[in-house]
């Protein structure tokens, strides 16, 4: 999410009549990660509302795509060389 995404959710509590918005960010890098099979990274989700990321490239890629995709993560992934960023915006809004 770049930061005009964040201004976006406290403008639109805005427009829908709150006065009173807050917003906390949280923000984490990790850059030692522990090392995964490629079959399990792609069962994982980060937030039980949303597709495991196999299931998500299997709705957006053509098998070919997939495989490149996933051939270039599989280094990282299995060596648990990569990087794993986070940003979580807890927004707030009352009416007076």
């Amino acid at each position: 999410m770049s930061p005009s995404s964040f201004g976006d959710l406290v403008r639109h509590a805005e427009e829908a009549g709150f006065p009173v918005v807050d917003l906390e960010l949280q923000v984490s890098v990790k850059n030692a990660i522990r090392p995964v099979s490629r079959e399990r990274f792609l069962r994982m989700s980060g937030n039980p509302l949303i597709p495991p990321l196999g299931e998500a490239l299997d709705r957006t890629l053509d098998p070919d795509e997939i495989t490149a995709f996933t051939e270039c993560l599989r280094p990282q992934v299995e060596s648990g060389t990569g990087q794993e960023r986070r940003a979580v915006a807890y927004l707030t809004a009352a009416k007076e």
